[in-house]
């Protein structure tokens, strides 16, 4: 009778080689060389053992009986086999999410890993194999990274677009094969055919930690994850891969997303390791290309049946190294190397409780660095604040991109929507340098304080004034704003400004908020786009903040954006050479900026008001 301490011991004599107990960790030595089944060779008929761990970290054996080949299903000489499975828990369960790369052995030859799914409601556990050669084939093969698929946003995002894009990116990854080509050819019965449209990758078993229930629940929603899969207790996760650790085929192994004081990311089987090379999943777990996830051990606690699918609940483990390769065949990594990732801390100060420190760690990748982060940050503030309510975030800290500079966070938020906008506005930085058109970037690191009050710290623009009634040509004078507080008292600062030297007609002075400014730059003033990457991170550390006070000098007179430079007051002449030259990037202006200034205050800001000035002469 097989037992799972025989078929662990089996796995270990056969698969890794001699084992010891060192400092009570299992340490394994390389595996032995392994043979490989030929997809041609693969026969109708054919019983096959399974391996992989339903309960614990003990590896159980299943049995697998080949029913025949999809031949070419999978695209040009891309092949599946499919199966049927017996044995341990499976009667029950049917094929079970985490499943994925469940190795699959014909006379003790690698055939593949179990991968795909057949239909919703499966009466018996029916799946598709993929062939161990097209996996290692696909990790091993350098190539270029598939396109974005509408997962870079415009930035500042909201809630509605972050996990929209992640409701994208779950599609693109478990999207059923569909209808097989035409001239598919099989190797089986002939009805093996009308089976491809039912096909669908079975699907990694998704880990959530530490997420506030809202937040979790539109993660779920987002990325089609069962409400059984709520909420396990994160395990912590090692600063470095742990070099005592090693995976061994038919061990749960983990895929990283956030992990630290949040925990997310995905768990699937192990289904060959050869050298420092891990092979997993059969199928794509995001269908990233080239990528950077932390590669991390996963412990099963059990297998939740399910009529529709059932799911393996999980929690990740320490890391072990990093997966290099998301790819339609499999994913695959390499143990023992560090991931790169971006290190994120947020201290959160309230008036109504002690400091509250988060550190956690996001995988490191142009478009998902910033939706994962926008995730977090929004988290650690509804973890701990109240969601409905007026509500004022000030915001300090850093975003750093190593050699490549760094963005300062000063910034404020306040009302109904404050935590929403401080999640957007906070990753805004990050995803503008993710998509930048210059040069490659990614942060290294993330460093906010949160200070958060429940109560509305605004304050409004009521009326600017001038310290004299004939400004004059050059000379400096004291621009007045009467400042009024949310139900409070109101105040009037000065703000001293120069005029320029040779402006024609009049003037306007306008003094706003950031929104408004916004709005106005790109109504009629239309400041230059970057021209590099230097001009870029100027731009971003200069991003209209909500606790500042701006004040714009306005010429009337007709201009050009030239090259990212305004160039005010010019001649219709010149006007119309730069229209003309396609060469050059220009953009015609009704008004132009010939003064600016701004002024920090210790709350957000709000409305505008307008001044119109005509100067003289000094005389």
């Amino acid at each position: 009778m097989t037992t799972p301490r025989t078929v662990l011991l089996r796995e270990l004599l056969v698969s890794v080689g001699v084992a010891a107990l060192a400092a009570g960790v299992l340490v394994a030595s390389p595996a032995q060389s392994i043979q490989f089944v030929a997809i041609e060779d693969v026969r109708p008929g054919m019983v096959g053992v399974g391996r992989t761990v339903f309960h614990g970290d003990t590896i159980e054996e299943f049995t697998v009986n080949i029913i025949g080949v999809l031949k070419n299903v999978m695209g040009p000489r891309r092949d599946l086999i499919l199966a049927k499975l017996a044995g341990g828990s499976l009667a029950e369960t049917g094929v079970v999410q985490g499943m994925s790369g469940s190795p699959v052995y014909v006379g003790g030859r690698l055939l593949g890993a179990v991968s795909y799914a057949l239909g919703s409601f499966p009466k018996e556990p029916f799946a598709g194999i993929t062939p161990i050669s097209e996996m290692m084939s696909a990790v091993d093969t350098p190539g270029p990274r598939p396109s974005g698929g509408g997962l870079a946003l415009a930035w500042p995002a909201t809630s509605a677009d972050v996990f929209g894009a992640l409701r994208r990116l779950a599609e693109r990854a478990s999207t059923p094969l569909g209808t097989g080509p035409l001239g598919l050819d099989v190797l089986g019965p002939a009805a093996l055919a009308d089976l491809v449209p039912s096909l669908r990758p079975i699907g990694a078993a998704m880990v959530l930690g530490g997420f506030e229930p809202g937040v979790a629940r539109e993660l779920r929603q987002a990325l089609s994850v069962s409400a059984t899969g709520d909420p396990v207790p994160a395990t912590g996760a090692a600063a470095r891969p742990d070099p005592a650790l090693t995976l061994r085929p038919g061990e749960p192994i983990g895929i990283s997303l956030i992990r630290g004081d949040l925990e997310m990311g995905a768990t699937g089987t192990v289904t060959h390791v050869e050298g420092g090379r891990v092979y997993a999943f059969g199928h794509p777990f995001l269908n990233l290309g080239p990528t950077s996830f932390a590669m991390t051990h996963a412990f099963i606690y059990t297998v939740l049946p399910s009529l529709d699918s059932s799911l393996k609940i999980a929690s990740l483990g320490p890391v072990v190294g990093t997966l290099t390769q998301d790819r339609a065949a499999a994913v695959g990594g390499v143990l023992g190397a560090m991931p790169h990732e971006l290190e994120a801390t947020i201290t959160l100060s309230s008036t109504h409780a002690p400091d509250r420190r988060f550190t956690f760690y996001v995988l490191q990748d142009q478009l998902l660095t910033p939706l994962f982060s926008y995730v977090a940050i929004l988290n650690s503030l509804t973890s701990y604040e109240r969601q409905a309510g007026v509500m004022s975030i000030v915001a300090t800290g850093a975003i750093s991109f190593g050699a490549d500079g760094q963005v300062v966070i000063d910034d404020a938020f306040a009302g109904d929507g404050a935590l929403a906008a401080a999640a957007a506005g906070l990753t805004m930085p990050l995803g503008a340098a993710a998509t930048n058109e210059f040069r490659a970037v990614i942060p290294d690191r993330l460093d906010l304080h949160l200070r958060v009050s429940e109560e509305q710290e605004t304050t409004t623009i009521q009326r600017v004034w001038l310290d004299t009634t004939r400004p004059k040509f050059g000379a400096t004078h004291l621009l007045q704003v009467l400042l009024r507080d949310y139900r409070g008292g109101t105040q009037t600062i000065g703000v001293p400004i120069t005029m320029p030297t040779d402006a024609l007609g009049p003037l306007t002075i306008v003094v706003s908020d950031a929104a408004t400014l916004t709005g106005l730059e790109q109504h009629e003033i239309k400041p230059g786009k970057p021209t590099s990457y230097a001009e870029l991170m100027s731009q971003l550390n200069a991003t209209r903040r909500n606790n500042r006070l701006y004040v714009r000098l306005l010429s009337s007179s007709p201009g050009a954006v030239v090259a990212g430079e305004t160039l005010p007051a010019l001649p219709s002449s010149v006007r119309s050479v730069l229209e003309a030259d396609k060469s050059v990037s220009s953009a015609p202006v009704s008004r132009t900026v010939v003064g600016e200034w701004e002024r920090r205050l210790d709350r957000a800001v709000r409305g505008s008001r307008e001044l119109t000035i005509t100067l003289t002469s000094s005389k």
